[in-house]
């Protein structure tokens, strides 16, 4: 009883934000840069899946590294409404099941993130094994109010 306590407090410290994401899982490299990837057991990464907790956390704190380059495969038009600071957008084609990828960036990470995730796990399809081995999927909920002023990226939770 007392472990359920300690993570429900634990939990709720987390979700309001007095505590910061500390990530468990050990650092990874790709293709140059340092990140977090979660875990390759299992059907938790199977998708390619940046750790959305820690990369959250380095968007929230204006801390993302160098190289890591996050794609925002949504339509134009919502891109222009709102987006992640820093992010660029190349829509993804979901009839042609297709992206751009002569505007990918050439160097370093690519993240690239939608509404939900979903589409991002679509569009990974699409691409080549030689720029899968740089590209990754970030896995959250991406949603603003009514006016657009309050936007927020909520990490899913992965299965």
């Amino acid at each position: 009883m007392k472990f359920l306590t300690n993570v429900f407090l634990i939990s709720i410290l987390f979700i309001s934000g007095l505590i910061a994401f500390e990530p468990t899982i050990k650092q990874s490299e790709i293709n140059g840069v340092s990140l977090y990837l979660l875990p390759d057991e299992g059907e938790a990464n199977e998708d390619g899946l940046i750790d959305q907790f820690w990369l959250a956390e380095q968007i929230k704190n204006d801390t993302v590294p160098k190289n890591i380059h996050i794609v925002d495969i949504r339509k134009a038009e919502k891109y222009k409404v709102s987006h992640i600071k820093g992010s660029i957008n190349i829509p993804y084609d979901s009839k042609k099941e297709s992206l751009d990828v002569s505007k990918f960036p050439k160097d370093g990470v690519i993240v690239l993130h939608c509404n939900t995730g979903v589409m991002s796990i679509d569009a990974t399809t699409s691409l080549d094994e030689d720029l899968l081995k740089r590209v990754l999927v970030f896995d959250i909920t991406y949603k603003c109010d009514d006016k657009y002023d309050n936007c927020s990226i909520n990490p899913n939770e992965a299965l």
